[in-house]
């Protein structure tokens, strides 16, 4: 056998010799991982061991007890989100307080129709997530009874929209508001 060959040899075992030691390293490891799972199920066992021996130390009058409450807790829980719900839809739909044409408001004098028509639509618009309003065009000479178109600019979520609001008898009847985004192509 030629010193070449012996060579080729003597390094093909070396590598060989490595490459199962690395094998049989990453294999203890895994016997190390083991064995923590098996202290892992040993602490398992022994805490439902202690869970079992707490639920017969505690009575079934005092487990039925602690059931009853929880069971009420739920219903009264249950009951403040009905309730709940019930003043959101009611926060929503509160009616706008508006004086009959020709009564004072605020005891002393009588509100312009422009001034109630403009109030109406603010209320509206509020009402339906619209901020930083601002109302365009001319109201003066308008009667509450009148059907007015108002060109309105707004802000809903952070964009700006643009559109129109028709009042009719002190109120409004249609509302036709479109996004910025949606207006141009």
């Amino acid at each position: 056998m030629s010193t070449l060959q012996f060579t080729l040899f003597f390094v093909a075992l070396l590598a060989g010799y490595v490459l199962v030691h690395l094998r049989v390293a990453r294999f203890e490891e895994h016997l190390r991982q083991l064995s923590l799972l098996k202290d892992m199920d040993q602490k398992l066992a022994a805490l439902e061991e202690r869970v079992r021996a707490l639920a017969t130390a505690v009575a079934p009058e005092e487990r039925a007890r602690v059931s009853d409450q929880l069971d009420r807790l739920h219903d009264d829980l249950e009951d403040l989100r009905e309730a709940a719900r019930g003043v959101g839809e009611a926060v929503v739909q509160i009616p706008a307080v508006r004086p009959e044409p020709g009564q004072a408001s605020g005891g002393a004098s009588a509100r312009a129709p422009s001034t109630e028509i403009v109030s109406v639509v603010e209320a509206r618009l509020l009402q339906l997530g619209y901020r930083n309003l601002r109302l365009l065009g001319d109201l003066r000479g308008v009667q509450l009874t009148d059907e007015v178109e108002i060109q309105v600019e707004a802000e809903r979520n952070g964009m700006p929209c643009k559109g129109r609001v028709i009042a009719h008898n002190g109120s409004v009847s249609d509302v036709h508001m479109q996004t910025v985004a949606q207006s141009f192509p």
